[in-house]
């Protein structure tokens, strides 16, 4: 006999019993998934409603098609539950991949960018501090960097603190984030101390010089990745 079946021969045979399977294991295992079922029960479930029914017919025709289709069905809905959960725990882990990224980005990278960027704009503007405390470049720069460059130094310490796990920085990145803290550190106690003319460079606290192209590299990496195909 073909599995297939015309609906006018759903009332007969084969036919009626495959009709009334499918729809029990549909509903039985919609209701199991609505309401988070495990799957051990959900498959106990199914096993006991395919026994019922092949009990039933087996009492009117005694032989071994009631085991084969018990074992078939029971099969079918295994497989799909299972198919439907390895389908959902891939979609958990995408999710869980897309909002990890978004966090780095929107948490780390993308802060400590903008600040980086605002200090390149403006640092040439500090280094009139240099010239006599009188002038009116002096005074400029003097607000500017209370204003701004200490300002964005501080809110990236802030940010690194609180979330350079989410960068997993690899080697290079943890060595300039030592400079950056280094450097930054040494700049706000020498204006602090009433030091207004010298750079952390005299006191050997360099500027790290790739923090700026590793972070901005880093940003556009995962802004991409976030942007492309499904991850």
């Amino acid at each position: 006999m073909a599995i297939g079946c015309h609906w006018q021969s759903v009332e007969s045979g084969f036919c009626k019993r495959f009709h009334t399977l499918i729809t029990q294991q549909v509903y039985i295992y919609s209701t199991a998934t609505l309401t988070n079922m495990k799957p051990y029960t959900i498959i106990g479930i199914l096993l006991l409603a395919n026994m019922e029914t092949f009990a039933q017919d087996h009492a009117a025709k005694s032989n071994g098609s009631s085991f084969d289709g018990l074992l078939v069905t029971t099969t079918i809905a295994l497989i799909g539950y299972l198919g439907k959960s390895f389908y959902d725990l891939y979609l958990d882990n995408r999710k869980k991949r897309i909002q990890n990224i978004e966090d780095k980005l929107k948490l780390f990278f993308w802060p400590v960018l903008i600040r980086l960027e605002k200090d390149n704009a403006i640092w040439e503007t500090i280094l009139s501090k240099r010239q006599d405390t009188n002038s009116i470049q002096y005074k400029i720069a003097n607000q500017v960097e209370k204003n701004s460059i200490l300002k964005n130094h501080q809110e990236v310490l802030g940010i690194i603190d609180s979330y350079a796990y989410l960068a997993e920085p690899d080697t290079l990145l943890t060595e300039e984030i030592k400079k950056y803290i280094k450097n930054v550190t040494i700049y706000k106690a020498l204006r602090e101390s009433g030091e207004e003319t010298m750079f952390p460079l005299a006191l050997g606290a360099a500027w790290p010089e790739h923090f700026y192209s590793i972070i901005k590299s880093k940003t556009e990496y995962y802004q991409a990745k976030l942007n492309s195909k499904p991850i």
